[in-house]
């Protein structure tokens, strides 16, 4: 219903998503290319992929929302994969002869490698327009979240080949199996996908909704599920090099984060030669979600050179690509629960009988935000990073955001009284214990 209702309003009136932030400068011609190891942040949970501040190209959070073309995009696009994958059904289910079905398979397999290969020249476009200036930030969330859809609709039209080729005796896919054809596809399109591309197609659809206060204008409240709700940008923390990206939000109680730095293919560092020693690389890029996972998993691919490891844990889940030739981590996805974070000491100011309460983790990482009086009552204020207003601490005086890189200056602005902190997002003191709620 509620997507419907937001359906309805957009054909009237399309949001247009907010953008927000300045390019950072690139690096000079001829810079050195750092390589981009996972970082181990102070606070006690997982390291991260970060972009070396060397190759750095643009850094900044753009808002996206409800939008017509957006939704009505992925939705052919959703259609074209489903006719795809009938007319293969047909295509099989009509032919007899095993020489023509293996025919068929092997004709499938190119096209699909066809579209892999114009998906990784689609996003590397897009990445380019957006960091020259081509593309606008409301632009370029929505051509990742199409091209995330379009990379899953990939995987299931791996899927199915693979299926349909079950059925076939005999069958193989350039001389491999047509299990281990399937399974390089799926670990090379698992990068152009992620959390945070999920949830920019959610907001797209209109399925993002907070409490609508004074200044919304007349009827957009009512394209959430009561009249108290109303469509708010979802906010996403983005950085990007030449050709990669990392995409980092907060939505719903949870922290989601993706990155995917395909420079780091190409890297030279060590080689990971066997099975030991992938798990000896993910056990020093990851060692605390390699000591504090409950389940752990690991699936070498050797035809493309790739292994994926999966760490479930008390935070929350981290799935990781690491690159065999080049013994680095390229594409990273991270899902996190808010109130299980731990965050560094907190930074503290006062004004009158107002507190304001910053808990850092790490650069792209969660900060939270919390407004109180002296005595410890919640306040609800607004709150801007960097003078970008990224929401309103609500009943409870608690905000979640992304924290940029570097130096950071939040301020909460409450009943005409203002506060302001400026601290580093990059933080060296531990709290290692489980976020509790902040006290004044």
């Amino acid at each position: 219903m509620r997507r419907a209702l937001a359906l309805v309003l957009a054909c009237c009136c399309v949001l247009a998503p907010v953008a927000l932030g300045a390019p950072a400068s690139r690096p000079p011609d001829g810079a050195r290319v750092a390589s981009a190891v996972p970082v181990t942040p102070a606070t006690e949970t997982t390291s991260y992929l970060r972009i070396s501040p060397d190759v750095l190209d643009t850094a900044a959070y753009r808002g996206t929302t409800i939008d017509v073309s957006g939704t009505i995009a992925l939705g052919t696009q959703q259609l074209d994969g489903r006719f795809r994958q009938e007319r293969l059904r047909q295509r099989l289910s009509s032919t007899e002869s095993v020489a023509a079905r293996h025919e068929q398979i092997e004709a499938t397999a190119v096209r699909i490698d066809e579209r892999i290969a114009a998906l990784r020249a689609r996003q590397v476009t897009t990445i380019t327009a957006y960091n020259n200036g081509s593309l606008s930030g409301q632009a370029f969330l929505r051509d990742l979240a199409r091209i995330g859809a379009a990379a899953g609709r990939l995987e299931t039209a791996v899927e199915q080949l693979q299926r349909r080729a079950d059925s076939v005796p005999r069958s193989t896919i350039n001389g491999t199996s047509v299990t281990n054809w399937a399974q390089n596809r799926q670990f090379e399109l698992a990068p152009f996908g992620g959390p945070v591309r999920d949830r920019i197609a959610a907001a797209l659809r209109g399925e993002n909704t907070v409490p609508v206060d004074t200044d919304v204008p007349s009827g957009v409240a009512r394209v959430g599920p009561t009249r108290e709700e109303r469509l708010d940008p979802l906010w996403v923390y983005a950085e990007t090099t030449a050709e990669g990206v990392v995409l980092a939000t907060v939505d719903d109680g949870q922290y989601y984060r993706e990155a995917y730095l395909p420079g780091e293919r190409n890297a030279t560092a060590g080689r990971v030669a066997n099975n030991t020693e992938v798990r000896n690389r993910r056990a020093m890029l990851y060692p605390w979600a390699e000591n504090n996972s409950g389940s752990k998993g690991q699936r070498n691919v050797q035809q493309v050179g790739i292994s994926r490891f999966r760490f479930s844990h008390d935070h929350g889940r981290l799935t990781a690509y690491l690159d065999h030739n080049s013994g680095q981590v390229f594409a990273e996805h991270q899902r996190k629960t808010l109130m299980r974070l731990p965050t560094a000491a907190p930074v503290t100011t006062t004004a009158g009988n107002r507190r304001l309460v910053v808990n850092r983790t790490h650069p792209t990482g969660p900060l939270e935000v919390f407004v109180t009086t002296e005595s410890g009552n919640p306040l609800d204020g607004t709150v801007t990073v960097d003078n970008r207003t990224v929401g309103d601490t609500g009943p409870d005086g608690r905000l979640w955001t992304v924290a940029p890189r570097g130096n950071v200056t939040v301020t909460a602005r409450v009943n005409g009284s203002t506060m302001r902190i400026e601290t580093s997002a990059t933080v060296a003191a531990n709290r290692t214990a489980l976020a509790a709620p902040a006290s004044p």
